[in-house]
């Protein structure tokens, strides 16, 4: 036990400082979203100081943010929602229907994954731009939906695996065709699963970037691709408005991480556990 103790303190110390460098560019933001402007560039930095809004009012009371944020919330949810919908059928499809070409169709569908996403980032635009799907959230859901389906299939389909196999069978003996057997046995099955997904999924797409900055010009710019825009007035940084917005930007993303964290790890560590 006290050779075991410097090891613990040494481990702690390690965590502590490893917690403290991951979370204080954090609170440095929220810190520069409260400051009044005279003590944004003072230096040494100001830590005390009587916190203020007024950024935050500058950023709601501009009529483009609360857009950004809005296209942000619906291409999110939209593609979060088709992809484990789809994906998860899929998974389903090829974890319990054997065919021949199912190994094949499995690494098509992970193909897409490895690549590096500007290697196809042109062809996609002069696609969408011929088609004339420009700037429409439409199309950011579209592309997004496509771009989390590999991570759902993969992740499924390991997770449908590991429900017994003589549970479906039980259901066809009793007349459920394969999609009532997937709507009644397998989704209440993996509820954890599809959990885990669905919230790695959503905050996967909440902060894309790439993709909506190049097929996006205004009506469906998103909230990461639209805080480009505070970034330069009059050669000047708005660092308070930058700190407000990158503080609105992250909130959905801890919020849902810290709501349902107990279902994301129980849906990532079922597998191994059953």
């Amino acid at each position: 036990m006290r050779r075991g103790i410097p090891s613990r303190l040494g481990l702690a110390l390690a965590l502590a400082v490893l917690l403290i460098c991951t979370l204080f560019p954090v609170y440095y933001m929220v810190l520069t979203s409260l400051k009044p402007d005279e003590t944004l560039l003072a230096q040494p930095p100001a830590f005390l100081f009587t916190p203020v809004l007024d950024h935050y009012a500058t950023l709601l009371h501009d009529g483009d943010f609360p857009r950004y944020y809005t296209n942000s919330i619906i291409v999110a949810v939209g593609a979060t929602v088709l992809a484990v919908f789809l994906g998860s059928m899929m998974a389903y499809i090829m974890a319990t229907i054997p065919f021949r070409l199912s190994p094949v169709a499995f690494f098509l569908i992970l193909l897409p994954r490895t690549f590096p996403p500007i290697t196809t980032l042109i062809p996609i635009f002069i696609v969408v731009r011929w088609l004339g799907l420009m700037d429409k959230v439409e199309t950011l859901i579209l592309f997004e939906t496509a771009a989390r389906l590999p991570l759902v299939v993969w992740i499924m389909r390991g997770f449908i695996r590991t429900i017994p196999f003589p549970l479906l069978e039980a259901s066809f003996v009793d007349g459920c065709t394969p999609a009532q057997a997937f709507f009644r046995i397998i989704v209440p099955l993996a509820a954890p699963g599809l959990a885990a997904v669905g919230i790695i999924s959503f905050i996967d797409t909440w902060n894309a970037f790439l993709m909506p900055l190049v097929l996006t010009n205004f009506n469906a710019v998103t909230a990461p691709v639209g805080m480009m825009s505070y970034v330069n007035s009059e050669e000047q940084l708005i660092w308070g408005v930058i700190g407000a917005g990158g503080v609105l930007t992250i909130l959905p993303v801890l919020i849902l991480a810290f709501a349902l964290n107990r279902f994301l790890l129980q849906g990532l560590t079922a597998g191994a556990v059953k």
